[in-house]
């Protein structure tokens, strides 16, 4: 089996260290699955966070130690300031010389690969309005750096194959734009978004095969978890110490 190249997105990240922050007990153990593996050496996955996404990580345990106030931190309390100290020197120890995770710098290729993504996110509706039906919900587009980290798997596509890149994230906005992308677009669609000059923008066509497959790991099925990933469960070996803080 060729080697996988995984893509984590903030919330996954810092959901490994902080579970509390995740919100989904399932992606929480998923991802804690995923990391143990690798930590054994019993998987080879490549774990590339991308730089911002690493400050994000660090904000998640600010906010969860500074941050009464905040209404995801206010039902649960502040952690104590000792935790937030030892998850900030496990994380910063994981991401050191690429000991554990490989941080991944933005570039202009990723820059100039949101043409592929962002006309899509803002042409179509894709989040879903919650509640009653009588009262008003905003639906609002992915940001920005969700749009960075769907074009870093395009470039990660561009390297190692569309069967080898995944995307892993909890973020359903994001992921609706790369279950749109993946699907396809009719040719009027494509030519109405102006996706059609992205070959001279991007050196890449439009078309689903450029893009990253992915998972949701808080609803995705175990059946497409051993497609992507090879198996699931994942073996684990002895699992070397390592810092979580895994209180609510």
């Amino acid at each position: 089996m060729s080697r996988r190249f995984l893509l984590l997105d903030a919330n996954i990240v810092a959901g490994y260290y902080l579970p509390r922050s995740l919100h989904s007990k399932q992606a929480s153990d998923r991802i804690k699955e995923i990391f143990d593996s690798v930590r054994s050496g019993k998987s080879d996955f490549l774990l590339y966070v991308p730089n911002f996404c690493i400050a994000e990580v660090f904000s998640v345990f600010m906010k969860h130690t500074y941050g009464s106030w905040n209404h995801h931190v206010r039902k649960k309390r502040t952690i104590d300031t000792r935790v937030y100290d030892s998850l900030v020197k496990q994380f910063q120890a994981d991401i050191h010389n690429c000991k554990f995770l490989t941080q991944y710098e933005l570039s202009r290729y990723h820059i100039l690969g949101i043409n592929h993504v962002a006309p899509i996110d803002h042409y179509f509706q894709l989040s879903r309005r919650r509640g009653p039906r009588s009262q008003k919900r905003r639906i609002a587009p992915a940001g920005t750096f969700d749009h960075l980290i769907i074009s870093m798997g395009i470039y990660l596509t561009h390297l190692h194959g569309e069967e080898n890149v995944i995307v892993i994230s909890t973020d359903d906005r994001m992921l609706n734009i790369l279950t749109k992308c993946k699907a396809g677009l009719p040719p009027h669609t494509v030519k109405k978004l102006k996706l059609n000059r992205n070959i001279t923008l991007t050196g890449k066509a439009f078309s689903p095969e450029i893009f990253p497959r992915f998972l949701n790991l808080k609803n995705c099925s175990v059946n497409n978890l051993a497609n992507h990933l090879g198996e699931w469960p994942l073996q684990i070996g002895k699992v070397p110490a390592n810092y979580r803080w895994t209180k609510n």
